[in-house]
């Protein structure tokens, strides 16, 4: 399991204090829905690139193009998530805990997909119906975060908040990590989550959105 010690683009926790700033509550307000507008305009423009990975995953895969799963949210209200598909037809149940990049359950296209996160992108969805945000906590399945709860103390606290698209943890710590490393990893993305929720504001948001914009670019660069 990879940490980003210095955290995406060089930007530590502590550093991030000086970002947050208090934003009115109003005003905040206002941004979350201006978020959801933005969600659906992305949502539309991405229409043609979903297009295209739906031919790709018709060509490998006869299973179902969208999966859906039901996931904690605010409050700790359930809702259904959205995503494109990644793993081969019925080995959801066997992966509860999550899966990694290399696992066989993971299709090639899907590889592709979860690295550059593309697999997310039906959540704009989710925000315009307003079970999520843009920025926030990453909703995670059942199982898993019936796992955490029982692990580490008030994880239920990121509930406190709306779920997210991307996160601080999201970005800076690697993906599927060893099985073994799941509650170190965990521990370090919720520190970043309890950060972000203690210190939501407009320029925090904009901040994270700026590093997954350059997490992405960097990854397609990479590959």
């Amino acid at each position: 399991m990879n940490y980003n010690t210095g955290f995406q683009l060089g930007y530590p926790i502590e550093r991030l204090n000086t970002v947050a700033s208090d934003t009115p509550t109003h005003r905040y307000q206002l941004w979350q829905a201006s978020m959801r507008l933005a969600a659906g305009i992305a949502l539309l423009a991405m229409l043609p690139i979903f297009a295209c990975i739906w031919v790709a995953h018709k060509c490998n895969d006869r299973g179902p193009f969208f999966f859906k799963q039901s996931r904690r949210g605010y409050q700790g209200k359930r809702f259904e998530i959205y995503k494109i598909r990644t793993m081969r037809v019925g080995s959801e149940k066997a992966t509860a805990l999550g899966t990694q990049l290399s696992s066989p359950q993971v299709t090639s296209l899907g590889r592709i997909l979860r690295k550059l996160k593309i697999d997310e992108a039906p959540q704009l969805l989710n925000i315009i119906r307003g079970d999520m945000t843009i920025v926030g906590p990453r909703p995670i399945p059942l199982a898993l975060d019936e796992e955490l709860s029982a692990n580490l103390h008030g994880f239920d606290s990121r509930y406190s908040t709306m779920p997210g698209l991307t996160s601080l943890g999201q970005i800076c710590i690697d993906d599927n990590a060893l099985g073994d490393d799941m509650l170190h990893d965990w521990k370090l993305r919720f520190e970043g989550e309890l950060h972000y929720i203690r210190n939501q504001s407009i320029s925090y948001d904009l901040l994270m959105i700026s590093m997954t914009s350059c997490y992405v670019i960097k990854k397609l660069l990479n590959r």
